[in-house]
This record gives C-alpha cells, sequence and structure tokens, in this order.
C-alpha cells in the first residue's frame, strides 16, 4: 500500500507543477522525426495484467535417468499479477503484485511474489534496473517419481525455496536516429516508418537461491550421490554482447516490435550445502540471453500493448545443471497527459548527462 502512496504524491506533485511551470524552448531534434516521435512532455500512465512463469530447472549428469525421475521443473505458482507503470520522458517506473490466489493452492502451493522495475534512459541508450522475489516453488515432475500423485495431484512443494535477482541492464542502440528503441514498451516514443537496430548490452545481476535445507527432493536424492545437499546457490554474473532489434510499422499506428540479444556470460557461483556444511565459490563461462516481442496500437495520445519478454541464464557443471527461466507476457493500457516539466525536472533536462542520452 505504501508504493500506491508514493505513486499517487508522484501524479500529483507532476500534475500541480504542470500549472505553474513553462515549456522549455524547442531545440533543434537530433533524429529523423520523419521516423518517430518523443514525447518528451507527456506524463504516461498505464494500467497492465500480467502473466508471469518464473522457473529452476535441475538436472543431473551422474547416472542414468531414461525415465528422467531425476529432473526438477521448480515453477513459482505466481501467475496472473497486475501492476501500474509510469514514465516521464527518460524516467520509466513500474510494480508489480500479485492480484489473483491461485485456485490449486492445496496441489501447488501458494508463492510470494515482488516486482519492481526503473528505467531510465533515452533513445540512444537505456539502463533497465529490476528486482524480482520469489518464494514457495513446486515441481513440476513430480509425476515422474511419485506414484501417489495420480490419486492426490498433489505436486512436491519446496516452500521455503527462494529466488531473489537484483539486476541491471544496459541497451545501446545503434541506429537510434531513426530506431525508437521504447515505441513497444514504456511509450515515451513512436514508431512511424520501420526501422531496425543492432543492438549492445553489458548486464551485471546478483541471483540467490536459497532454502532452509536441500532443495533437492527426497525421492529423487539418490541420483545427486553428494550434490544431493545442497541449499543455496548465490550466482554473480557479468556480460557483454549483442543482437538486433526491429519495429515493423503500419499505418503509423499498428506495430510489431522483436527483439533477440544472446552472448557469454562470466559467472562467480557459490554454492551452499547443508551436509556437511560447507560452502565453495567456483567461476564458469556459460551463457545469457533476452528475447522481447511487442504487438499493439499506438496512437498519439492512447496506445494499446501486447507485450513479452523472456530470459534465461545456465549455471552448467560436469555433474549438475541448473538453468533458471523467467517468461512474462503482458497486457497493458496505456494514455499521455500533456504536461509541463517541473522545476527539478528543467535543471536535469539542462545537464550533460541528459544530453547524452
Amino acid at each position: 500500500m505504501r508504493y500506491l502512496y508514493i505513486i499517487l504524491v508522484v501524479i500529483f506533485y507532476l500534475s500541480s507543477s504542470a500549472q505553474e511551470q513553462n515549456q522549455l524552448p524547442k531545440k533543434q531534434q537530433k533524429w529523423d522525426t520523419t521516423y518517430y516521435s518523443k514525447y518528451k512532455d507527456r506524463f504516461i500512465i498505464s494500467l497492465f495484467q500480467s502473466y508471469r512463469n518464473y522457473g529452476i530447472d535441475i538436472s543431473q549428469k551422474l547416472l542414468s535417468d531414461s525415465l528422467g525421475q531425476s529432473k526438477i521443473e521448480y515453477l513459482a505458482e505466481a501467475n496472473l499479477v497486475s501492476g501500474i507503470e509510469i514514465s516521464y520522458d527518460k524516467i520509466n517506473f513500474s510494480v508489480a503484485y500479485k492480484s489473483v490466489p491461485p485456485a490449486n493452492k492445496e496441489q501447488k502451493g501458494d508463492t510470494k511474489y515482488k516486482n519492481f522495475a526503473l528505467n531510465i534512459g533515452g533513445g540512444k541508450w537505456t539502463l533497465e534496473n529490476s528486482y524480482r522475489t520469489y518464494t514457495g516453488f513446486y515441481n513440476k515432475n513430480t509425476v515422474r517419481y511419485d506414484t501417489t500423485f495420480k490419486t492426490t495431484g498433489i505436486y512436491t512443494q519446496a516452500t521455503n525455496l527462494s529466488s531473489e535477482s537484483y539486476k541491471t541492464k544496459f541497451l545501446y542502440y545503434t541506429n537510434s536516429n531513426k530506431f525508437a528503441c521504447k515505441s513497444g514498451y514504456s511509450c515515451t516514443q513512436r514508431q512511424l516508418k520501420s526501422a531496425f537496430s543492432f543492438v549492445l548490452t553489458a548486464n551485471i545481476y546478483y541471483n540467490r537461491i536459497n532454502s532452509d535445507s536441500s532443495f533437492i527432493p527426497f525421492q529423487v536424492r539418490k541420483y545427486y550421490d553428494h550434490y544431493q545437499s545442497i541449499k543455496g546457490l548465490n550466482v554473480f554474473a557479468f556480460s557483454v554482447y549483442g543482437g538486433g532489434s526491429v519495429n515493423i510499422v503500419l499505418w503509423k499506428a499498428l506495430f510489431l516490435n522483436l527483439t533477440l540479444l544472446i552472448g557469454p556470460e562470466e559467472q562467480w557461483r557459490t554454492y551452499h550445502y547443508a551436509e556437511p556444511a560447507m560452502s565453495k565459490t567456483l567461476f564458469y563461462t556459460s551463457y545469457s540471453g533476452d528475447f522481447r516481442a511487442a504487438f499493439g496500437l499506438n496512437f498519439k495520445r492512447f496506445f494499446v500493448i501486447v507485450s513479452s519478454s523472456t530470459d534465461f541464464s545456465l549455471y552448467n557443471s560436469n555433474a549438475v545443471d541448473y538453468t533458471a527461466k523467467y517468461i512474462a507476457g503482458n497486457f497493458s493500457l496505456g494514455y499521455r497527459f500533456k504536461v509541463k516539466p517541473p522545476k527539478f525536472y528543467r535543471k536535469f533536462k539542462e545537464s550533460k548527462w541528459y544530453r547524452k542520452m
């Protein structure tokens, strides 16, 4: 509830400031205005419903398992969420919360969930910052090893298993003169003609998977040898790679965006074990990736968007592989309110950092 108060205060402040401040003089445009429009003086509010899927897959390479019993597919039962997104010029903030209790709580358990995002940047580059936390998972692969599942329908549940992630992603667009990176997402820009851009990205994140005891289900621990007592995996990772993004536009309103980024990732992993109580830190080179898609109508003031984003990280080794994957599908309705920049924001717009965005 306190986050709602903050949002309301921000809305009130920007709205009241719009009555008092004069608009900044227009400067020479630094992008091709026939390809896209920017909305620097629009306060944008959108409400969204989202289906989110976060999973942790674990598989072992120690023993032959033709039936697939040893594979673990942990899923967080926090699928349908609601949220609000606020954008103004080069700043974007969103908060999501779980809105619909699961109907099958007894079978799959319940998940506590939080998600915050703060993005800063303009047409040349964007700095995306996010925080996600999940507590409470169920094993989708229960049916392969639990003979009682067909009668009870109850999955193996890891109620104390939690995943917490802090992530910063820097995105640089090589064709910022014609390509509007925010056209299909925060909508502070509007693509008018189709365009493509190569994308360079740098990522840094910390992901903590933790439980009060081993998170390998008791029924399959025999497959994992001395790795069966693992209760925590902390990963600090850094990566630099690239990809591309395309905006396809019809009639200056109907658009489709596709973005694909993939490349190598440097990881420092710390494994924690319950028996014997010990920890070890190892360095690995692995892969991670990011795929995004958006489709909708983007008019001058109003927009409606269906979007999807997927990111994954692989934590592979000679004995046990871990994969953390996040998939989100959003339906958003938004409107751009015309306002004049408040005094504190006018000072920011005069800074050298603003001009470099």
